[in-house]
């Protein structure tokens, strides 16, 4: 697999380095522990990961339609449950396969249970639930944080500074 610091942060990551539908498969999953379990806690950093043009993968490889037309649905689905806009490039044509993909056998309960921006692409599949926003803030790094009561301390200080000079300018004047 790949090396944490190239892992997809984006889809259109995923598009760019998939070779294969096999890897295309182990990216997107990786793309989806990216989006469940790391940086992604919010609308903007949500937009941020769908939002670039993925490459077409239809000539890169054998199946690369269906990658297309699931990178599609996915980002559809995805801003759909999170309440942000579709990215444009969700519309395109070749993003919508010809001939119907079920990624399982058990075609009848695909037909009924898929969502339906994938079943409007020809993509009969249940993906895995990638929309987790927290309330509050979002998450920022231990860096932040400390730069943040750094810069407070700081104010703090200052504050203090000027009382004590006013506090010295006021018994120098004799009215304290």
């Amino acid at each position: 697999m790949k090396e944490s610091k190239n892992r997809p942060t984006t889809l259109f990551d995923v598009a760019e380095q998939a070779q294969s539908l096999e890897e295309f498969g182990l990216l997107l999953r990786d793309w989806i522990h990216h989006i469940t379990r790391r940086d992604v806690s919010n609308r903007p950093a949500l937009l941020n990961a769908l939002q670039k043009l993925p490459p077409s993968l239809e000539k890169k490889f054998g199946q690369g339609e269906v990658a297309d037309a699931y990178l599609a649905a996915y980002a559809e689905w995805i801003s759909d449950r999170a309440g942000i806009p579709r990215p444009s490039w969700v519309r395109q044509k070749h993003r919508i396969l010809d001939e119907p993909w079920f990624s399982d056998n058990a075609r009848a309960v695909l037909m009924v249970d898929t969502p339906g921006s994938f079943r409007q692409r020809g993509i009969f599949t249940i993906p895995e639930n990638v929309v987790r926003l927290r309330r509050g803030r979002p998450r920022v790094s231990a860096e932040q944080k400390k730069a943040k009561a750094r810069a407070r301390d700081q104010r703090y200080r200052e504050k203090i500074r000027q009382k004590l000079n006013k506090l010295k300018q006021l018994e120098e004047a004799g009215l304290v």
